[in-house]
């Protein structure tokens, strides 16, 4: 019997926004609202068909049958997907060459391949850090400008230990 291998692949979703103009600060809310709204099976749903407009109905075929959503967070917009190690090329590019998710212009970003969960893991709490402390400083220069309100260091912590348990809680 032959043992199945796969890929993780750690990706972040980048939806593109404007920052030009007096409405620059409505536009980043609107976006930051519109990602709360994927999900899991959305982003399966996704990957689905930018495989299948990619590389036809055989690829969609080959991948489909391996391909699973292991997490995925809407504050971030970074996620971990398992897929068949034969065809990790194939949905990389997938998500390479994707332009928009639900009808709103973004981009995929591919952060990691590994064949172990663990690995992966780590990659995207590393990665979540770094998101999560560059938002947080954000706030902070918003706050200063007067166009905010200034979040704490506790609210910097609490996401940070937030999103390490939910990462660290997916199945090895």
């Amino acid at each position: 019997m032959v043992r199945l291998k796969n890929r993780y692949i750690c990706f972040e979703l980048q939806p593109q926004t404007q920052v030009d103009g007096p409405d620059s600060l409505e536009r980043a809310a609107t976006s930051q609202r519109s990602s709360e709204s994927f999900s899991i099976k959305g982003i399966h749903g996704f990957v689905r068909e930018q495989v299948k407009l990619n590389f036809g109905d055989s690829g969609a075929g080959l991948v489909l049958s391996g391909l699973q959503v292991k997490y995925f967070s809407s504050q971030t917009r970074m996620g971990i997907m398992r897929v068949p190690r034969d065809h990790c090329q194939m949905v990389s590019a997938s998500l390479a060459l994707a332009t928009q998710v639900s009808k709103r212009p973004c981009t995929i970003r591919v952060r990691h391949v590994s064949g172990t969960i663990k690995k992966c893991q780590r990659a995207a709490i590393r990665t979540d850090r770094e998101l999560i402390v560059a938002w947080h400083l954000r706030q902070q220069s918003l706050a200063r400008a007067g166009a905010a309100t200034a979040t704490g260091d506790h609210v910097l912590q609490t996401m940070l230990k937030e999103s390490e348990s939910q990462i660290s809680a997916l199945e090895i």
